[in-house]
């Protein structure tokens, strides 16, 4: 495979993404860009950073973008120092990636599945053990998260940071490592589908009402929040996909 050196700004021309479906736009716009620059076998695309920037993603909805070409065969993603994102293929698989796409499709559906059962365990268990310090915790994220209103980037860290207390809530390091797990499954399906400035502030209220939930040991209203929590988030990935997905 013939390596070249890092393409120039110029060379590599991509658009920005102005589109909810930011992973599968992402392959759109990357398959086209490379057909643009007429990119050949061992050709070297911008790293991740720069072309996430360039996008204007997330590096995990890039990295699903990119998972997706190099298992078709149109990339080919080696990592370390000497690595790099590199053209594997001169002909653009269109067939095997859209096939790709809805296999992508499945496990987001399979990762919100596993989310309900999961993170309602989570804050269950969460709401029955948490002590005053960890309250105070989220609701300190709180605090970010409505501080930081109307920054995209800001608000998706302050969302993070609630999921990481209610965890931490829990005094078990085992579901800790399970709830890693589901928040990297997550975050991309976060970032493609969900984020407008209409989302911001309904989590915003969400968070306050688990909360308070939380604190009064209303476990039916914790339900009901909760529900309509996961809902947010499964309605965006349906709408984003263009067509039903029981959930």
């Amino acid at each position: 495979m013939r390596h070249s050196a890092p393409m120039s700004s110029p060379s590599f021309e991509i658009e920005p993404i102005h589109a909810r479906r930011t992973f599968e736009a992402a392959i759109d716009h990357l398959t086209e860009a490379i057909e643009r620059a007429h990119l050949r076998r061992g050709d070297r695309l911008p790293n991740e950073s720069d072309l996430a920037v360039r996008l204007g993603i997330s590096k995990p909805t890039l990295r699903q973008a990119l998972r997706v070409l190099e298992h078709t065969g149109l990339l080919h993603v080696r990592r370390g120092k000497s690595g790099g994102i590199f053209v594997a293929s001169e002909l653009v698989p269109g067939r095997a990636i859209s096939s790709a796409v809805a296999i992508e499709e499945v496990a987001a559906r399979d990762t919100l599945r596993a989310r309900r059962v999961l993170e309602g365990a989570v804050a269950r268990e969460a709401s029955r053990v948490a002590t005053p310090g960890d309250l105070a915790a989220l609701e300190h994220t709180i605090d970010l998260l409505e501080r930081h209103l109307g920054d995209r980037n800001n608000v998706i860290r302050a969302d993070a940071m609630f999921h990481s207390a209610l965890v931490h809530a829990c005094h078990n390091g085992t579901i800790q490592v399970a709830m890693r797990n589901l928040q990297r499954l997550l975050a991309p399906i976060r970032d493609a589908y969900a984020g407008t400035t209409t989302d911001n502030q309904d989590t915003l209220e969400i968070h306050r009402c688990q909360l308070e939930a939380m604190r009064s040991g209303d476990a039916d209203g914790l339900e009901a929040i909760l529900d309509e929590h996961f809902a947010m988030l499964e309605h965006a990935f349906t709408s984003g996909i263009g067509r039903r997905a029981d959930v």
